[in-house]
């Protein structure tokens, strides 16, 4: 029995001794103790404190506890070179913590490099592979740091790579509107055709933001240039066709809301411009060409223009926002009188909801009540009632199913 007993705590040290050397690979931390005794320990060892400041929810935190701290490399390195402290801001001496450098945690993970006086030397916010946070200690520790990078950039140095190094440097830090700023400020040093540079290019692709933009408008009549440098046009393109969506979607959304607002004379202005623009041959182009002259038609109060041509450009597959659809027919129904035209109208929509349900157990656009009021204005008084008593089942179980 004692041999067993003997043999058992043989193993169990074995185990605990195991276990520490498995520890002691990563960051030794002081765990969540008063900053003030965290203080004193870098004081007396005279090192530098690396602090991780987490929540008990952070994902990107997590990551970093089981991914980078635990690392052999790390670990040594941030052992031998500081006092580590990690502190769970949202418990009692982490939350006074975070109080005391309030202006530098904005974000989780935020890792710190603080001087034993208190002062911070660097700042890492968010999660990054663990040869990218090792690197950024170590640069933190040598004083190679955004702060100091700032003062050679506003002395006038704008080589590419070292743009690139200060701009790494800014994200690092979590410095977003400096980071935002000079990046801004360097592409825009340069001509608009400079975007025909790759490396021009992946700085400043990002300010295509809208039509509107000058950068949009190049890469819209340059699309062959890009395309002959080795970019890929269907990425291109479908950059060009997304964000000349987005406007379109802004005023069909507000107009449908109020067709008489004070905009709306800026709206038509606006649809016009798009509708030259998108007359070219990208893809997509075409479909939101559809969008812009029924929402003119709208606009306008032109009801058997928008009923036209929503029969026309639905039949020849330019439309897929039954939303939209839906909500310009209904304006037909209300303002139309041509009864055989109303017919093609509702018919139609009648086409689209039931090849919108086939297949799907959730039915997102429900037209129901849309065409109950279309079969009531035909005189059709069945149909109307049993489209209301279907809008009714129609939305009862989309309710079940989101309780669900």
């Amino acid at each position: 029995m004692n041999k067993k007993i003997f043999l058992f705590g043989v193993c169990l040290l074995f185990i605990q001794l195991l276990w520490a050397q498995e520890t002691e690979k990563g960051i030794r931390f002081i765990d969540n103790e008063p900053w003030e005794k965290v203080l004193k320990k870098a004081k007396k060892q005279h090192k530098p404190i690396f602090v991780d400041c987490y929540t008990s929810w952070c994902g990107p935190c997590k990551q970093l506890a089981k991914d980078v701290f635990t690392r052999e490399d790390v670990g040594q390195f941030v052992n031998e070179q500081f006092v580590s402290v990690k502190y769970d801001v949202e418990k009692e001496n982490g939350l006074n913590f975070a109080r005391q450098y309030r202006d530098q945690i904005s974000a989780f993970p935020t890792l710190l490099l603080i001087q034993t006086d208190g002062t911070v030397m660097s700042r890492i916010v968010g999660a990054y592979p663990a040869e990218e946070i090792l690197q950024s200690i170590k640069d933190g520790l040598e004083g190679k740091t955004w702060q100091k990078m700032a003062q050679e950039y506003e002395a006038g140095k704008r080589d590419y790579n070292f743009i690139i190094d200060y701009l790494n440097r800014l994200s690092i830090a979590g410095e977003d509107k400096k980071y935002e700023e000079v990046r801004h400020s360097y592409v825009k040093s340069f001509p608009i055709d400079s975007l025909l540079n790759r490396q021009i290019w992946d700085l400043g692709k990002d300010y295509i933001r809208n039509p509107k933009t000058e950068e949009y408008q190049f890469l819209l009549h340059h699309l062959n240039e890009f395309a002959n440098r080795g970019f890929n046009r269907y990425d291109l393109e479908w950059t060009l066709a997304i964000l000349s969506f987005y406007p379109i979607s802004d005023i069909v959304k507000e107009s449908l809301k109020d067709r008489n607002s004070a905009k709306k004379e800026t709206w038509m202005k606006e649809l016009k411009e798009l509708e030259k623009m998108l007359e070219k041959p990208i893809k997509k182009f075409p479909e939101y060409l559809a969008y812009t002259r029924l929402e003119q038609s709208y606009l306008e109060g032109d009801t058997e223009e928008l009923a036209y041509r929503l029969i026309y450009l639905g039949e020849n597959h330019l439309l897929d926002m039954l939303d939209w659809e839906k909500a310009w027919i209904e304006y037909v129904i209300d303002h139309l009188s041509d009864k055989q035209l109303l017919r093609r109208c509702v018919d139609y929509l009648q086409g689209k909801q039931t090849a919108n349900e086939e297949g799907n157990d959730w039915i997102i656009n429900n037209c129901y009540s849309v065409l109950a009021k279309g079969y009531a204005k035909l005189g059709e008084q069945a149909k109307a009632e049993a489209c209301s008593r279907r809008a009714v089942e129609v939305d009862k179980q989309n309710k079940e199913k989101l309780n669900f």
